[in-house]
């Protein structure tokens, strides 16, 4: 019995070493993961629009054109997602989703995630978007283009890196010499950048809202029916915890030997 009893010890132990290798070696690939920012990702960590998409029943096979994109992750395949919701079916979209914002402001507190957020305009903002929204007739989707998704992740990157804010790389290129470098666009090209937020949602109703924006801008620019193809990227920042830029063009041709 003694023998047997100290083998079973001696299993137990190497057992339990092997288990915490595995464990650690796996928490340091994921830590790895996490930095580097850009990568596909198992679960989807934007809070799953794709799941409120279906049980709201959203044409999933009509607007989800990023799902399948391998080089996007989860939540910038939501933020494309959302993006095409509010395009396609935009008096739906503020009828679902942002009439329950309006409704969550106490003053300027506003209730989200669980905490309560202070604005500068409190539900002013969400209130005139639900009228234009209302009033919008519906626009096509957007299609993503690999080249856009890569100059607003040159961005996103440089961002993250530096901590800074604003259309202006730490390079110096601001967001049209940037795009020219990936391509040729026609009808027109628009960046717009947002800090914070926690999922694809979050990030894109944010940017409709455009809280202590005077001009409303960035709701105009999702809306514009010009713009055809998109790209987005989402990367940590060290002072707002995400960056997040989506480049917009009416149509967009890779440069002959540019980067993919």
């Amino acid at each position: 019995m003694f023998p047997l009893k100290s083998y079973n010890q001696s299993m137990l132990f190497k057992l339990l070493f092997f288990l915490s290798v595995y464990i650690s070696t796996n928490m340091l690939n994921d830590a790895c993961a996490e930095d580097y920012g850009r990568v596909d990702r198992k679960k989807n960590e934007s809070g799953s629009l794709e799941a409120i998409a279906l049980r709201d029943s959203w044409k999933l096979e009509q607007i989800d054109s990023a799902r399948d994109v391998g080089y996007l992750t989860d939540i910038e395949k939501d933020i494309i997602l959302a993006l095409n919701m509010v395009r396609t079916e935009p008096g739906r979209y503020a009828e679902l989703y942002i009439k329950p914002i309006i409704n969550s402001f106490n003053g300027k507190s506003r209730r989200i995630n669980g905490r309560n957020l202070i604005t500068e305009e409190g539900s002013l903002p969400a209130e005139e978007l639900y009228e234009y929204l209302i009033h919008h007739s519906p626009v096509l989707a957007f299609v993503v283009a690999q080249e856009l998704c890569n100059s607003a992740d040159e961005l996103a990157h440089d961002q993250s890196m530096t901590g800074e804010t604003g259309h202006i790389s730490s390079h110096g290129k601001g967001f049209s010499l940037r795009i020219k470098s990936y391509g040729r666009w026609k009808n027109g090209v628009s960046e717009m950048i947002g800090y914070g937020g926690k999922t694809a949602f979050d990030i894109v109703n944010n940017m409709l809202i455009d809280d202590g924006v005077s001009d409303r801008g960035h709701r105009f620019i999702i809306m514009d029916p010009l713009f055809h193809v998109v790209g987005a990227s989402v990367r940590p920042h060290k002072v707002y915890g995400l960056t997040t830029v989506i480049d917009y063009a009416g149509s967009f041709a890779k440069n002959f030997g540019a980067r993919n």
